[in-house]
């Protein structure tokens, strides 16, 4: 198959539910998942996570009807059990994130009315104190053991609640968004068809958000795949060297982690010199079809694990000077498009056929429509509800489609393209719509820039920059980049001034950064 050619979906079996997804790999003694254990490496294969899933979900069954049970812990096997088992028997799982305050986990669990926790020790002993109703990640061996007896799993509701998720809540609040059994296997099957990991997984994006569980622990599930749990960022190097992913899932923060990561240890060494010679030869080569990517970039391929083909990145907007950087040394970076409210993946670049500057093709089944500049998301993987909360859900359902706030378009060739977000557009006293996102990515590509937002105060826009290590603080040089944008610029689009920054940018723990602080901090006085 020649590289960016259009072709057929995935043929991929079509689920309605969440058991029939345990169901799927039932028989098989491969491996499903894998995970480190102080020095020990556990695994547990496809028919022993049916067989877990199943018995922990007659014991949830037996005792519980229609209630919300909250997940709260690291990544573990035992998280993706409770939480597949509790929806499976009838129960709504509720993932809550377990970095967050004492004083945030009261307030979720109050506003999704939880009255029954399954919780990591290892993260907040006062989580078990909240409730006189408590599970364990500990004790979940003990549990699957009481439930084995009567495995027998009721019939299923597909559109019935089956999981809630909590947005990340960079402009607001955070909403409650309630997923059915249906909008989960619906995202399963729709992502699967455009995407095949060819090969073996790494999970390590935080299973309280849709992303890090539905798309990253779910979908290789799905493919039969083994996956690799890791718990935590601080272990992920050694954690690709121990699992050898094929594909891996992030969020931009992560694959410019790894880039500086690569850099770093390329200096270490006193090698950066030889890379940058490396990587200008292999652009040559490549220009002539010849592909000596393999042995020019083994060693930062070990780095790696020695087998990763794809980053499926989401979550944020990533430059395409990455996208480049990481294909000339072998790795496709493949930019997605997923929101909490749509279970989550709507759109993805594909294996063989993508588009730089794009977030992908659209997914089997999901219907998406430009309305008013504003892309609506239809189909069965849209959330039934914000819990509990019909004025908010009101304002973004409108027909059967949920409305994102972002702004954007479909190519001719069915890719679709994000241009801004309809919250941060910029409206001038003229009347004028100024995208931050489209000026943002212009100024990215500069070699001094880290990060950079755009803003408007006092009808003035303005450009607040993180820059790269060596530029702190170099006034004159940004002030240039500025003056050079500007020249070809309509006055009322020109940027008034820039604001340089000492830290980086605040983030949410989805690695979004959260404007409305960044903002305050920035307490420009101009």
């Amino acid at each position: 198959m020649k590289s960016n050619d259009r072709y057929d979906y995935y043929d991929v079996p079509k689920i309605q539910n969440l058991l029939q997804l345990v169901q799927l790999h039932k028989d098989s003694n491969k491996i499903a998942y894998m995970w480190q254990q102080g020095d020990k490496t556990q695994r547990r294969s496809f028919k022993a996570v049916y067989d877990d899933v199943t018995a922990l979900s007659a014991h949830f069954a037996n005792k519980y009807h229609d209630r919300n049970i909250a997940v709260i812990g690291e990544n573990s096997y035992a998280w993706i059990v409770y939480a597949l088992a509790i929806a499976i028997s009838g129960n709504i799982a509720v993932a809550i994130d377990k970095d967050g305050s004492i004083d945030t986990i009261k307030k979720q669990l109050k506003q999704c009315d939880v009255k029954t926790i399954c919780y990591s020790e290892n993260y907040n002993e006062e989580v078990g104190k909240l409730s006189g109703d408590c599970y364990s990640f500990e004790e979940i061996d003990e549990i699957i053991k009481s439930g084995g007896k009567n495995k027998k799993v009721k019939k299923i509701d597909d559109y019935k609640p089956a999981m809630i998720f909590f947005t990340s809540g960079t402009t607001g609040y955070s909403k409650a968004v309630v997923l059915s059994q249906r909008s989960i296997a619906a995202n399963l099957y729709g992502a699967a068809s455009l995407f095949n990991p060819e090969g073996d997984a790494c999970s390590f994006l935080p299973y309280h958000h849709a992303f890090g569980f539905v798309t990253s622990s779910l979908n290789p599930f799905y493919y039969g795949v083994t996956t690799y749990i890791s718990s935590s960022f601080k272990h992920l190097i050694n954690d690709f060297q121990l699992s050898k992913p094929s594909t891996i899932f992030a969020v931009p923060m992560v694959v410019e982690t790894i880039y500086k990561q690569i850099w770093r240890e390329a200096r270490r060494q006193k090698n950066d010199r030889l890379l940058k010679l490396a990587i200008n030869l292999n652009k040559g080569f490549l220009k002539l079809n010849i592909d000596l990517r393999e042995k020019l970039f083994k060693q930062i391929h070990s780095q790696l694990g020695g087998n990763l083909k794809y980053i499926i990145c989401g979550g944020a907007p990533l430059g395409t000077e990455y996208i480049k950087w990481f294909r000339n040394i072998g790795i496709e970076i493949l930019n997605g498009y997923g929101i909490t409210e749509c279970a989550p993946v709507v759109s993805v670049n594909r294996n063989y056929y993508y588009r730089d500057g794009s977030i992908g093709q659209i997914c089997r089944d999901v219907e998406v429509r430009i309305i008013d500049g504003e892309i609506a998301v239809g189909g069965d993987v849209v959330m039934k509800e914000y819990y509990k909360d019909k004025k908010a859900t009101e304002e973004v359902m409108r027909n059967g489609y949920y409305f994102t706030g972002d702004l954007g378009y479909i190519d001719e060739d069915g890719f679709l393209f994000i241009t801004g977000r309809k919250k941060n557009l910029i409206i001038l006293s003229n009347g004028e719509n100024v995208s931050p996102e489209e000026i943002e990515l212009e100024l990215q590509k500069d070699k001094g820039v880290a990060e950079v937002a755009v803003y408007e105060y006092g009808n003035r826009i303005i450009a607040s920059i993180f820059p790269n290590e060596g530029y702190l603080g170099d006034q004159d040089y940004f002030d240039d980049i500025i003056y050079k944008y500007n020249q070809n610029k309509a006055k009322n689009r020109q940027i008034a001034m820039v604001h340089l920054r000492d830290t980086a940018f605040p983030r949410n723990n989805n690695g979004k950064v959260v404007r409305t602080k960044l903002i305050e901090e920035d307490n420009y006085e101009g």
